[in-house]
């Protein structure tokens, strides 16, 4: 079944490595989508920089660096912009998915 936060803003289709934001279709790299994944799937909870590396490596590709995935996390916030669900930043732990508030 395709994983959505309770808003149904995001849906992400597994089976078919896509996702949809208010029904319209986002254009993501593999690694854009392993972190949307990731994120999706620990909703609430912080994922590490770690977790995301491991991520990434259980998919055959580089590690890259802390700089890699703050870059790929900007990518992902300007994507997810107007859906009601934002990525922050804990300072030293890692980010966190969550619904935008007042929505």
């Amino acid at each position: 079944a395709p994983l959505a936060p309770p808003s149904r803003q995001l849906v992400l289709d597994a089976e078919r490595r896509c996702a949809l934001l208010c029904g319209e279709a986002l254009e993501l790299s593999g690694r854009e989508w392993e972190l949307l994944q990731l994120l999706l799937e620990q909703r609430g909870k912080v994922v590490t920089k770690e977790r995301i590396f491991q991520a990434w490596a259980s998919e055959g590709g580089e590690p890259g660096s802390g700089n890699t995935i703050e870059v790929y996390i900007h990518r992902l916030r300007r994507k997810l912009e107007g859906g009601g669900l934002v990525i922050r930043t804990v300072r030293g732990l890692g980010y966190l998915l969550e619904e935008e508030e007042g929505l």
